[in-house]
């Protein structure tokens, strides 16, 4: 953010896994420069916090002192370079295929076939799809009854060394 001196930095998003490997209480380090139009930018300071920390949201606990180590060493006044204030916290849960199985996601599976332009126009007599109203084609005689199963599909998913069995039923 430039131009200012008390900034509000627009959101972002980042990935638990990119930002603790899915350790909430491993420390994250965040360091604040003050931007410069030539790219020598200056170091206001850091803080340390955690995943942990953060999910707390929006509190008097996420005010973070941002504190520059060097000038800490020089001046013995010297108590901080400004604040962070955390001003949002959110978390979206990206749910796996696995995750709709566990839960009991019943998967339904149609397959169609169409040869009707192989075969011929359906409105002539020759065709083996011809609609003829007095007896069914040789395409409908073959067809199973409605909602017979076929044949069952099954294939395992492995997770975290568990292993679960999916079946698809073709109708």
């Amino acid at each position: 953010v430039k131009n200012t001196l008390n900034p509000v930095w627009q959101l972002f998003t980042i990935p638990v896994r990119a930002l603790c490997n899915g350790d909430y209480d491993r420390s994250i380090k965040v360091e604040v420069y003050d931007w410069d139009r030539d790219g020598s930018h200056d170091f206001i300071g850091e803080f340390t916090t955690s995943y942990r920390e953060l999910s707390r949201g929006q509190s008097q606990f996420n005010v973070y002192e941002v504190v520059n180590p060097k000038k800490k060493l020089k001046k013995r006044r010297y108590i901080n370079s400004g604040t962070v204030t955390l001003l949002s916290f959110l978390v979206e849960a990206e749910h796996t295929f696995l995750d709709y199985i566990k839960a009991g996601t019943q998967i339904h599976f149609t397959v169609a076939i169409d040869f009707t332009a192989s075969n011929g126009n359906p409105s002539q007599s020759t065709s083996l799809h011809y609609m003829n109203p007095y007896q069914m084609n040789a395409y409908a005689m073959a067809h199973p009854k409605e909602h017979q199963i076929l044949y069952t599909l099954k294939f395992y998913i492995q997770m975290n060394n568990d292993i679960y069995l999916v079946k698809c039923k073709v109708l």
